[in-house]
């Protein structure tokens, strides 16, 4: 089992297979444009650039990986130059990602609606509290008028008491 296993190579042995790669791509674009040259006389093409597009095949899932492909005299290279352990972390930073899009999309939406619940039940209870100091408030004007009743009473009975003497005080001067 343990003999199975392969070891990912490492990023300096990926960087050597890509330059290597690269080198021999350069050398097989110089040479074919030096047969052009010899067998029709063609145009001069600017030193390193390859007569024909290099078509390169998708990068593979994995990663990590370079794929040097001889197709006759061309040469194709598929290289990509993530670890294979930087593809899991990429997904599950786009997931990330996407999640913490949503999440501020639903703060975004559903953040007014539940303020404005909360301020809905907050006035619920104001009013409930409001109803209540009313029926205090009604009591104790109640309990006001009561007093201001029996004072004027008082003050009626006082009042009246006052006319009694001074008419019995009138007449006593009237006599005498």
């Amino acid at each position: 089992m343990v003999g199975t296993q392969q070891k990912a190579p490492s990023e300096a042995q990926i960087r050597e297979q890509v330059q290597s790669a690269v080198q021999q791509a350069v050398q097989a674009a110089r040479d074919a444009q030096a047969q052009a040259q010899q067998a029709g006389g063609a145009a001069p093409q600017a030193s390193g650039a390859p007569t024909a597009p290099v078509a390169l095949p998708p990068v593979p899932d994995g990663g990590g990986r370079v794929i040097i492909d001889r197709q006759g005299d061309r040469t194709v290279i598929t290289s990509a130059a993530l670890p294979p352990d930087v593809m899991p972390l990429a997904t599950m930073a786009q997931e990330t990602a996407l999640g913490l899009m949503g999440l501020i999309a639903a703060m975004v939406i559903l953040g007014p609606i539940v303020r404005m619940i909360a301020r809905r039940s907050d006035r619920r209870t104001e009013i409930k509290a409001a109803g209540e100091h009313s029926q205090i408030l009604q009591q104790q004007i109640l309990q006001l008028q009561q007093s201001v009743d029996a004072m004027s009473l008082e003050v009626e009975r006082i009042s009246e008491a006052q006319r009694f003497q001074t008419k019995l005080l009138s007449e006593g001067r009237r006599e005498g």
